[in-house]
């Protein structure tokens, strides 16, 4: 980590300097990410001096979950976080007072993605298939993405949800877990799934993708920053467009700085888990479709009380913007179908 903040002084000494030149200095943000692959292009945006050339000096908070992050957030560490469609409903009905202003992981064409998303048992555990989890232990982060994909993919297969011992294993524990056999199987996201693959030699993928929810993360922002500060958001928009387009741009060079923040990541895993991955700024009328999908979901699942529309949520004034102004970073992308 030495180097890498050296890396990180020098880069901020460059940008700040040609943000010097445009008569006030960088404005200092934190955001809470998770140490995984959905978080690369903050990785990338910081190492590459992407947000300091946008004015703003980002500061990043690495967790596990997002149960952490939203935590992080209310506590006032942090004034942005990763907001995934899974748990972000649950925070905003608790009053977190963010709203997501750009997106980043997702293929925003459509209003299903979940390829990032894996389940994965063992040879010898007894399951083959979905159906075979009934009366089986599974390892994954409660309330996380995961664990929203094993439930809609256990009542497509009509699995009773009620019948597979679900324990709450945290990010960091998954391989560990299913390797040393204290669960039948596990569900997680990347780059988990690709270092199952990878390390436990006896593994079996029983599910990867396949449509069933639309796993979308935006960054949200405190409200009152939005409110008083709404160049210093747009800034930050500009910048994450930026560097999703960026990570686009260069995966080789985007898997190996991911290596530098997520714990135990080589650049071989990060490589073949960056294939599951699309980081897409926009926030298009399927992604705030996904949104009603997903609180549907979580009701029919008991954990959120009541419907909560995507306004509550989402703020789209900035993206629009930042799309209309440049172009240039979203013009490789699939059009919304």
């Amino acid at each position: 980590m030495k180097s890498l903040a050296r890396v990180a002084g020098v880069i901020v000494v460059v940008a700040g300097l040609a943000w010097s030149a445009e008569a006030q200095p960088p404005a200092v943000l934190s955001a809470a990410v998770g140490g995984n692959m959905n978080h690369v292009p903050s990785f990338v945006g910081v190492e590459k001096g992407i947000f300091l050339k946008h004015g703003v000096d980002l500061k990043l908070k690495v967790l596990n979950t997002g149960q952490e992050m939203s935590k992080a957030l209310q506590a006032g560490e942090v004034q942005i976080i990763g907001s995934a469609y899974s748990n972000y409903p649950l925070a905003v009905e608790r009053g977190m007072a963010a709203r997501g202003v750009v997106g980043l992981i997702g293929d925003r064409s459509a209003r299903h993605w979940d390829d990032s998303v894996s389940v994965w048992t063992r040879k010898g555990s007894g399951v083959t298939k979905i159906e075979d989890l009934a009366g089986k232990k599974l390892g994954t982060p409660a309330g996380g993405t995961a664990d929203e994909y094993l439930g809609v993919l256990l009542k497509k297969k009509g699995v009773d949800r009620a019948k597979v011992q679900i324990l709450n294993v945290p990010p960091g524990n998954i391989v560990s877990t299913l390797q040393g056999g204290s669960v039948d199987a596990v569900a997680i996201w990347e780059p988990f799934g690709t270092l199952i693959e990878a390390r436990v030699p006896e593994a079996v993928l029983l599910s990867r993708g396949g449509g069933h929810i639309g796993y979308y993360i935006n960054m949200a922002i405190r409200e009152e920053i939005i409110d008083k500060q709404p160049e210093l958001v747009e800034r930050y928009v500009v910048g994450m467009a930026e560097a999703t387009w960026y990570t686009r741009k260069n995966r080789e060079e985007a898997a190996e700085i991911s290596t530098r923040w997520v714990r135990g990541l080589d650049a071989e895993v990060a490589r073949k888990a960056l294939a599951h991955m699309v980081f897409d700024a926009r926030i298009t009328p399927h992604t705030l479709a996904a949104w009603d999908e997903n609180v549907k979901i979580l009701l029919e699942q008991k954990k959120l009380r009541a419907p909560l529309p995507w306004q509550k949520g989402v703020e789209m004034r900035f993206i629009e913007k930042v799309m209309k102004s440049h172009p240039q970073f979203f013009a490789d992308l699939a059009p919304a179908r």
